[in-house]
C-alpha cells in the first residue's frame, strides 16, 4: 500500500497538447520562424517550467510552515509568561 502512495507521488504526467503548443510558441518567438527546434528543446523548456512550479509549491509550503512555527512560538511564550505570573 505504501508503495502505491510513493509511486503516485513520483508520477510525472507527459506533455499535453496545450503544453506543446505553448512551448512551440515560446520557441518560435525566441528563434523566429526559420529555426527548427528538436524534441530536446521542447523537453528542456517543459522541464524548466515543471521545476519552477515545484519550487514555487515548495516555497509556499515552507512559508506556511514558518508562520505556523512562529505562531506556536508566540503561544509558548504567552503560556510561559502565564505560568510565571500564576506561580508568583
Amino acid at each position: 500500500m505504501a508503495n502505491d502512495r510513493t509511486t503516485s507521488r513520483a508520477r510525472i504526467e507527459g506533455m499535453s497538447p496545450s503544453d506543446r503548443e505553448r512551448v512551440n510558441v515560446l520557441l518560435r518567438e525566441i528563434g523566429g520562424p526559420n529555426v527548427s527546434w528538436g524534441a530536446q528543446s521542447f523537453l528542456d523548456v517543459w522541464l524548466a517550467e515543471s521545476r519552477l512550479e515545484a519550487e514555487r509549491l515548495a516555497s509556499r509550503r515552507i512559508l506556511v510552515a514558518t508562520w505556523v512555527l512562529a505562531a506556536a512560538t508566540v503561544a509558548l511564550v504567552l503560556a510561559t509568561i502565564g505560568l510565571i505570573v500564576a506561580g508568583a
